[in-house]
């Protein structure tokens, strides 16, 4: 008799992993279903749920925007076997064979931690917009650390005029000589997780940028680290 799925012995393995490119513009769900491709095409030995449709586990750690890139990716996935004997080497060099362009896998490890434990993210924001200049840069880092800084945020239970400013751990905004640079560390936890996003709705609505023509002025969001306090998450 062939035993139950979850008495199977069975590991997490925690991929880290970027999202770059056009890769940027694909939904968490359609992720999802690249990696359930990748990981048969690579030949891992997954462990898979039981039920009617049998599916491996994966789990993200924090939710990415459609449209925002990431150089710090995290993904835990159930393979067969236990701590001592999962080849990482093995795996790290199958999953590394990939040749989906903006998807780089950086590390394959045993996790220590949880996903729970992440607290903030460090984003670079870019916006090219009309008037873009030192002297506008230093009014939306004005803009920004006022305190409260209200804005209508959508919550779980619809929107809601809410303080991010305590969401904000740091921010700087300066002027490359082409656009304006947002350089920020956002709370990224269950409780009070803040999108980049909210910070540019603010800077629309109280410094006015990207009000011009749509064809020449854009902003690309990407996420450099994930922290646990001060410390990048492992």
């Amino acid at each position: 008799m062939l035993p139950v799925r979850e008495k199977v012995e069975h590991t997490a393995l925690r991929i880290k992993f970027t999202k770059t490119g056009k890769l940027q513009y694909i939904s968490h769900l359609d992720l999802h279903r690249t990696f359930c491709r990748l990981l048969v095409r690579c030949g891992i030995p997954v462990w898979y749920s039981e039920g009617f449709t049998p599916h491996p586990r994966l789990q993200f750690a924090t939710p990415l925007s459609v449209g925002s890139e990431s150089l710090c990716e995290y993904m835990d996935v159930y393979v067969i076997g236990n701590a001592d004997t999962v080849d990482l080497d093995v795996m790290r060099w199958k999953l590394r064979e990939t040749d989906i362009d903006g998807l780089e896998i950086k590390e394959v490890y045993l996790p220590s931690t949880k996903f729970s434990t992440i607290t903030h993210s460090d984003y670079t924001v870019r916006i090219k917009t009309d008037g873009a200049s030192q002297a506008l840069a230093a009014k939306c880092n004005e803009a920004l650390h006022v305190s409260p800084l209200v804005i209508l945020k959508r919550t779980k239970s619809g929107e809601k005029d809410v303080d991010i400013s305590t969401q904000i751990k740091s921010v700087d905004v300066s002027f490359d000589g082409e656009a304006i640079v947002i350089k920020a560390c956002l709370a990224a936890d269950s409780a009070g997780f803040l999108k980049p996003d909210y910070l540019i709705n603010v800077l629309k609505d109280r410094c006015g940028i990207l009000s011009g023509d749509v064809l020449k002025e854009e902003y690309s969001i990407l996420r450099t680290a994930v922290l646990v306090g001060d410390e990048e998450f492992h």
